[in-house]
């Protein structure tokens, strides 16, 4: 499992590096602009205009690509998390078909595994915290088979029992999928070449400025700013469990909520 600088920090982190890169690039260009004044008069001379035209062209056009991909993704998450919770649901009603002996060590079996699959927003956010995670769900999830096998072996086999294990199975398969979506993040590379892109456009724009001789800090802070919050918005849809975006529980807690007062216990 990998997971970059990116995401083992808050999300303030890098905000913070994404905008001061930005502004050091726009100073950057805009010191050398001061510097070569002398020999371009003209900020369009020499292809000036082409390349700065074509530069925000393509920012726009990776930041709306990566933009749709972490909706995407964040909404691929979101259906996870409601797919994981009709599937226990569903699991822990066939569950209740069954007879004793069994029954009872099934429902509180998949109660314990629903519980390790949510988890309070914020609370998991370095390595550490996620492989703890990832290794507490893995240990109830084994405990599901064999207890349906104990269920099944009870005696002969009938529809009630097929049912219960194909119920046991779509949870299976929802652990499987919630994992997969969760672990999907965009590629590094296309962050940091967002990144790059983003530099080098402020920081043609802002020797083009030097050129003329005067830049407007407040406007170009303000487009470096906005950039910088587009950027967060993209990286906080691959951490759907802290920063500003995040994919609620709500559906699995009401689970855990039904599957807790049908055996009268608590939290």
């Amino acid at each position: 499992m990998e997971f970059t600088v990116l995401y083992n920090f808050p999300i303030w982190v890098p905000g913070i590096m994404f905008i001061a890169v930005l502004a050091f690039a726009l100073e950057f260009g805009y010191r050398v602009g001061l510097k070569r004044s002398g020999k371009w008069k003209d900020a369009d001379s020499g292809g000036g205009a082409v390349v700065l035209t074509s530069l925000f062209a393509l920012l726009g056009l990776v930041l709306a690509f990566t933009y749709a991909s972490g909706v995407s993704r964040f909404d691929a998450r979101k259906a996870a998390v409601l797919h994981e919770a009709n599937a226990i649901g569903t699991a822990y009603h066939r569950a209740d078909l069954v007879a004793e002996p069994g029954r009872t060590q099934l429902k509180e079996v998949l109660l314990d595994y629903a519980r390790s699959r949510t988890f309070p927003l914020g609370s998991v956010v370095t390595v550490e915290e996620r492989l703890a995670v990832l290794d507490k769900t893995l240990k109830q999830l084994a405990r599901l088979w064999p207890a349906t096998k104990a269920v099944i072996a009870q005696g002969k086999p009938g529809p009630i029992e097929a049912s219960l294990v194909t119920g046991i199975n779509a949870v299976i398969d929802a652990h499987t999928v919630r994992i997969t979506a969760v672990l999907d993040k965009l590629p590094k590379v296309v962050m940091w070449m967002l990144l790059f892109v983003a530099a080098a456009s402020l920081s043609v724009a802002g020797y083009n400025a030097g050129i003329q001789g005067r830049m407007s800090r407040w406007r170009m802070t303000t487009f470096a700013l906005v950039l910088t919050c587009l950027m967060i918005v993209i990286l906080d849809f691959d951490r759907p469990n802290d920063g500003l975006v995040v994919v609620k529980h709500s559906a699995i807690n009401a689970v855990i909520a039904e599957m807790e007062a049908d055996l009268g216990l608590g939290r």
